[in-house]
């Protein structure tokens, strides 16, 4: 019995390490089913969330296909904008004034005519009254010739001037007492006029044997001597006298094609000579054609000189002002370029829109430049001009500091 009992009691104790294992599974199959279950139910809410067609972005819902496409678009839009930050530029707020400009340019002096004075009849030189370098009157003598048979001559030419005369006179009688026809009065009267020819012919040829100044002026060269020949005609190669007219002196300068447009005749102009002279002139002349190898143009400045102290051939700096106009004098730091090479510099507008102006610059000078083309009251763009782009909507922060002053002289260089 006793052994009974053991093995019952072994039996219980064997049956009881077996059956733990089974209650023990009992509750892990149902924690796992569980897991199962929770997997289950949200991957349904995921099936179903998809098949809504329902999309949630950036905090906005919008539904599916093409208006969910177009509504994406614009909400992603809207919240990079409401992310965006706009750039900040520093301006100041520049004005026109009024810019007397001046035109630099350097020129010669010139003579307003010079004239090598040739002889109209040949002849020995037998005197010459007019010295070198001396200033003369028009119709002075410059150099006489020998008469030679030229008094004869005229002599000459008057008595048959006389005897033509007598003929002729005669000849108007006798037709109107009816002893001559009209024939004889004709004939005598075109002999009259032919003495009266060759007396003035020859008359003139012996008062060319003095040669005289076509104008006044000052003898500058002589190249005939006492007892040289003169010969009139073209090829002669000996002058009796070069003469310069330098009153007025005339100031010769070439102006290019970029300022020409500025002068007008009558403009008045300044001339300083290297020779120490400062003296005052108007434009007299503007040439209308460009020379072709330079392409400038030739401009004169007449110049008073009545007590003949300036000389030719001496080099001039010529100042003219120019029409006042209104401009911007800033730093030249503020200049920039386009997308295609234009030289301007950038505003802003009223709405904080960047916007890019070309200018035309009208003369550097310390501490700043002229420019023109902008509109007088201009928002100018001095720091972060080259990070923005035309079109652009910043945030301007006026400067504090004071704006470059223009140059204490009124009128500014124009080379």
């Amino acid at each position: 019995m006793t052994h009974n009992g053991k093995q019952t009691l072994d039996d219980d104790r064997l049956e009881g390490r077996e059956s733990a294992p089974v209650a023990g599974s009992g509750h892990g199959l149902w924690g796992i089913r569980r897991s199962y279950l929770w997997a289950a139910l949200f991957m349904g809410v995921i099936a179903i969330w998809l098949l809504s067609g329902d999309i949630i972005i950036g905090g906005q819902q919008s539904s599916g296909g093409n208006e969910g496409s177009t509504s994406v678009s614009a909400s992603s839009d809207q919240a990079d904008k409401s992310k965006k930050k706009l750039f900040k530029v520093s301006t100041r707020m520049i004005r026109a004034t009024p810019r007397d400009a001046t035109l630099v340019l350097r020129g010669r002096t010139e003579a307003d005519a010079k004239v090598s004075v040739m002889t109209e009849t040949s002849g020995v030189i037998r005197n010459i009254p007019a010295k070198k370098g001396s200033y003369i009157e028009k119709g002075t003598v410059l150099c006489e010739l020998e008469p030679a048979a030229r008094a004869a001559t005229v002599l000459q030419h008057k008595a048959a001037l006389l005897k033509a005369e007598a003929d002729s006179l005669a000849s108007s009688r006798l037709v109107k007492r009816g002893y001559a026809g009209k024939l004889k009065v004709t004939t005598d009267q075109a002999q009259l006029d032919a003495a009266r020819a060759a007396y003035d012919l020859a008359k003139l040829d012996l008062e060319r044997t003095k040669i005289k100044a076509p104008f006044s002026g000052v003898i500058e060269e002589q190249p005939a001597k006492v007892g040289a020949y003169l010969i009139a005609g073209f090829g002669s190669n000996m002058a009796c006298a070069i003469m310069v007219d330098i009153d007025p002196l005339v100031v010769i300068v070439a102006v290019s094609e970029r300022n020409i447009s500025k002068l007008k005749p009558g403009m008045k102009a300044t001339i300083r000579l290297v020779t120490g002279e400062n003296v005052t002139g108007a434009v007299r002349y503007i040439a209308t054609s460009a020379d072709p190898k330079t392409r400038t143009f030739r401009v004169e400045i007449a110049v008073p000189n009545k007590k003949w102290k300036l000389r030719d051939g001496v080099t001039a700096d010529i100042i003219i002002p120019l029409e006042a106009k209104p401009a911007h004098y800033f730093s030249p730091a503020v200049l920039c370029l386009s997308d295609n090479g234009q030289v301007g510099v950038r505003l802003v507008d009223d709405q904080n829109i960047v916007k890019f102006k070309p200018v035309t610059i009208l003369a550097n000078e310390k501490g700043g430049v002229w420019v023109s083309g902008l509109p007088d009251a201009t928002r100018l763009i001095t720091v972060g001009q080259e990070y923005v782009i035309d079109g652009q909507e910043v945030v301007p922060v006026d400067e504090t500091a004071t704006a470059p002053t223009p140059p204490a002289e009124k009128s500014a260089m124009v080379r």
